[in-house]
């Protein structure tokens, strides 16, 4: 079945704007919903200039009466769901709101795409249910998971609900897709991120540093069991991200994948990456170990590649690259 319609929620947020992109580009019809009114504008801007735009839909997935008449006018036939709060430290703060926004709202949800014959669904999820495994360098999805916060808890509640629900309804068909850490931006430049400077990822954090704060970035921790005793970390660019999501889309591939490059890159490497693509010197602070933070982190993806022929396309240097491109400026 070819998805002429598709439902975005998130639609407006880092990864959901690529994806909008990528199913505009096919030419299907594409609704976004997101409750974020700065990123909401922000995307109608960046689409503005398109034959064919978003319908774009400022409303909490929660809202029964928007969400309700946005299916039944519009009628999708799959939905690629990014909405999420994604911010591990606030989760170990304020825990109830990840259980609330991540789990329980797309529990309800589910609900409705159910009750209106929507079966499709291809889910945003997270390396961090993995917690910190044994076998940290090369993690599958067969990995016993034991996420060591909300965050992670509160996608991996979400899976078994998605699992279930394939054992009980049999048109039910979902994707789960476990990302590592995400970077870079668009290769045009168009797609930008209104909030990148609020982001505690190394590449905003790093790109921010060097823009506003005379390059003096933290690195936390130089003594860990790795080659230069920086953390060690597998990143991914969301265009890579979302060729993914596509193919899901229109190969119907369902089940659990992982998604990352399968290639470590620590800190220093990062700092490295920062240098060479800016020509900006960056003074490095060496801080103290953050607590629970694993020294490596890296994705097995042989099981997405094997049934879909995927293959992640950007360096580190690209994702730095295109970062660069988009806010250096």
């Amino acid at each position: 079945m070819k998805h002429e319609t598709v439902l975005v929620t998130g639609g407006a947020g880092y990864i959901g704007s690529h994806a909008v992109m990528s199913l505009l580009s096919s030419g299907r019809k594409v609704i976004v919903i997101d409750k974020n009114k700065e990123a909401c504008d922000h995307l109608i801007k960046t689409f503005s200039r398109r034959k064919n735009k978003p319908q774009v839909h400022c409303c909490d997935i929660d809202n029964d009466v928007w969400v309700d008449g946005i299916i039944e006018n519009e009628k999708p036939t799959a939905v690629m769901h990014f909405a999420a709060d994604i911010c591990v430290p606030e989760s170990v703060q304020s825990p109830l709101k990840y259980y609330n926004n991540n789990t329980a709202k797309t529990i309800r949800f589910l609900d409705k795409l159910i009750r209106n014959g929507i079966y499709r669904f291809i889910f945003s999820s997270t390396a961090a249910v993995y917690g910190m495994p044994k076998n940290a360098d090369d993690i599958v999805e067969k990995t016993v998971c034991q996420p060591i916060n909300p965050y992670g808890q509160s996608k991996l509640m979400v899976e078994h609900v998605l699992k279930k629900m394939t054992d009980s309804i049999p048109a039910f068909e979902y994707t789960s897709f476990r990302y590592f850490n995400v970077a870079g931006f668009h290769i045009s430049g168009r797609i930008t991120d209104p909030k990148w400077q609020e982001k505690l990822n190394i590449v905003p954090m790093f790109l921010s540093r060097i823009l506003n704060k005379g390059g003096k970035v933290d690195v936390y921790g130089t003594d860990y069991p790795t080659p230069d005793g920086t953390c060690v970390r597998d990143y991914v660019h969301p265009e890579d991200i979302v060729s993914a999501h596509m193919m899901a889309l229109d190969d119907t591939i369902t089940g659990v994948f992982n998604l990352g490059s399968g290639k470590g890159y620590s800190v220093w490497n990062v700092v490295e990456n920062f240098v060479s693509v800016t020509g900006k010197e960056l003074d490095v602070r060496h801080k103290p170990r953050r607590a629970g933070d694993p020294a490596i982190l890296i994705a097995n993806s042989d099981r997405f590649r094997s049934v879909s022929g995927w293959e992640p396309t950007y360096s580190l240097r690209d994702m730095v690259a295109t970062a660069w491109k988009a806010y250096g400026k």
